[in-house]
Formats: structure tokens, C-alpha cells, sequence
């Protein structure tokens, strides 16, 4: 199959069209990783994702995060009248400079393109950072509903009203949505609770999406153990799931695929802590993770974290050379 796409490659793969092999992809390593790899073997003069021939993924470029971006909003929940300082929609510095342009280029140059949906889950809309702002959070979804309601709906209208400036100029494959709520045993809130106060946001968010022909909605999240509310979620729309640090039995992949089927399609899932081990231990995560998961398609083998400083150049180029021998077999 000749003239394939990354583009192409990547929504055939995970949507179960036709495709030549399954994308190469990982997420870039740190500084730190990139600076003992160099001492390695690794060549000074390529970028990591050129020298293992990786199909890197593209944002637009917006910025959903409550501002100043990356910093706590423990006065969300407090004094309403601070959301505008926290979430404006014309502020500038929330979309990249020339992104409608940008944007085109890398679709005429078959590259993926994904939208950040949102600046967190729940929590985050509640201006959660630490453990006092869980705190303050936790007892107003009990306490005060009313005001949680209130703070999430003004959030996800915030969120629709840049996605759809961003939406309307440019085209995307997939939007990703964040919801870290969860321990490695359950998340903090119970599904009735997440029914209520999180739901309604994700549909219309994706109500949205959906309106903009955007076909992958993925949930990429860390790996706590949100069994109880992945149902809720698939139901509500999303429809691929990538998560990282997986920790938790009921999360990893084999079972998911078990549980969802091919109605949801997978990123990652390969056990990225097994490269700081020996090559029997990066053999064995890839061995049994991959080839059954790509049996039963809509699957993209990736790691399921960034390649960490204690991981060895020699068995990152092993598992990429496991990879590689899989995608040959076809």
C-alpha cells in the first residue's frame, strides 16, 4: 500500500480501515533521558523521533488550563466573580501564534493533528492542586452541589466557546480529554456523583466534536483505577483510551479490550517501567501486550509513560526493534 499518510496511517489504525502497518509513536524522552542516551549511542545530530523514524502528534496549539496556566485556582469555588480572570476566551496567549496556518501545514503534510478538549477533569475545574484544594473540593460536592454545578457548567462553556474558534478555522483527528480523579484503588468520587456533576460537561463538549466531524475523542489520563466510571464515559462518547502508569489490574489493556471491545480504540499499554529492567523483561512487555491486541485491531503499541532516565539507550532500540519485527509480520 504506497503513498499512505501519518495522517492516514494513524485513523486507519485506530478507526479499522486498511493501513500498511500500525504508527511508530512514542512520547519524547526528557532532557535527562536524552542526555544519558547521548552518552549512550544515541547521535547528537538527529532528534530522537528521527533517528527511530517515530510519527510525532501535533497540537493546535489551545490552551484550556485555568490561568495563569499550570497554577493553582483555589478561588474558583469561593468568589465566582475571579472565573473570568481564570477563563477568558479572548485571551490571547490561550491559541498559538499563526495556528490556523501552522495548523494546514501539517494536514498537507499528512501529520496528526489533536485538540486539547479540556484543562482537567473535574477536580481541576474546582481548582484542585494540592491536597487542601482537594479538601475544599471534596466537601463542596457535598456540601454545595449547587456551586460545583454552577463553577462546571461556566467551564465547559469556556471550553466549547475556544474549541469552537479552534474548530471552525482548522480540522483535527483527535481531541483529548484529562480526567485524573483516581487512585491506583478508586477514584475520589462515586459514579452517581461523576453522573451528575461531570457527565453533562463531556457530552456537550463532545456534542461539539461531533458536530466538527472530529473522530477520536481519547481519554488520556494517568493510571489510576477508573473502572467505575470508564463505562460512563465510553457512554458519554469517548471512544479511544490512553492511559498511562498503568497500575492498577483493572486498567491494563488485555482486560479493557475484553471488557469495551473494538469500540473503543487503544494507545499505549506496553509497560514502560520493564525497559529499566534487562531485555527479558522489555521482550516480555511486548510480547504480551501487542500481539494480541493488534489481532484484534484499532490498537496503536506505544509505551505507557515517556522513556524515564533509568531506562538503557540499548533497550529502548530493543524495543523499538521489537516493534518494527512485528509490524513486518503484519
Amino acid at each position: 500500500m504506497g503513498g499512505i499518510s501519518q495522517r492516514q496511517r494513524f485513523l486507519r489504525t485506530l478507526l479499522g480501515g486498511e493501513t500498511d502497518r500500525f504508527p511508530f509513536f512514542d512520547l519524547e524522552p526528557d532532557e535527562g533521558t536524552l542526555g544519558r542516551w547521548y552518552r549512550e549511542g544515541l547521535p547528537r545530530q538527529q532528534s530522537f523521533s528521527t533517528y527511530f523514524g517515530l510519527e510525532t502528534h501535533h497540537s493546535v496549539g489551545l490552551t484550556l488550563h485555568s490561568y495563569p496556566f499550570y497554577q493553582q485556582a483555589p478561588d474558583l469555588l469561593d468568589d465566582p466573580s475571579t472565573f473570568i480572570r481564570h477563563y477568558h476566551p479572548n485571551q490571547r496567549s490561550r491559541y498559538a501564534r499563526n495556528f490556523v496556518k501552522q495548523s494546514q501545514r501539517n494536514h498537507q503534510q499528512g501529520r496528526v493533528l489533536y485538540v486539547d478538549a479540556s484543562g482537567g477533569g473535574l477536580l481541576q475545574m474546582l481548582g484542585v492542586g494540592d491536597w487542601e484544594s482537594l479538601r475544599a473540593a471534596c466537601f463542596a460536592l457535598m456540601k454545595r452541589p449547587q456551586i460545583v454545578e454552577d463553577l462546571v457548567n461556566r467551564t465547559t462553556d469556556f471550553y466549547c466557546d475556544c474549541l469552537e474558534r479552534v474548530l471552525s478555522k482548522v480540522s483535527v483527528d483527535y481531541a483529548s480529554f484529562y480526567e485524573p480523579i483516581a487512585s491506583n484503588h478508586a477514584p475520589v468520587v462515586s459514579p452517581a456523583m461523576f453522573v451528575r456533576f461531570a457527565i453533562p460537561g463531556y457530552r456537550k463538549v463532545i456534542d461539539l466534536l461531533n458536530k466538527y466531524r472530529v473522530p477520536l475523542r481519547i481519554l488520556c489520563t494517568t493510571g489510576g483505577d477508573l473502572t467505575s466510571l470508564l463505562p460512563l464515559l465510553i457512554d458519554a462518547g469517548i471512544n479511544g483510551l490512553w492511559i498511562s502508569n498503568i497500575r492498577s489490574a483493572g486498567m491494563e489493556y488485555p482486560k479493557l479490550r475484553r471488557q469495551f471491545g473494538t469500540e473503543v480504540a487503544l494507545i499505549g499499554g506496553i509497560d514502560a517501567t520493564a525497559l529499566a529492567r534487562d531485555e527479558a523483561a522489555v521482550r516480555k512487555a511486548v510480547e504480551e501486550t501487542v500481539p494480541d491486541l493488534l489481532d484484534g485491531g484499532h490498537y496503536l503499541p506505544c509505551l505507557d509513560d515517556r522513556p524515564r532516565i533509568t531506562v538503557p539507550f540499548a533497550n529502548y532500540r530493543l524495543y523499538r526493534h521489537l516493534l518494527e519485527e512485528i509490524s513486518r509480520k503484519g
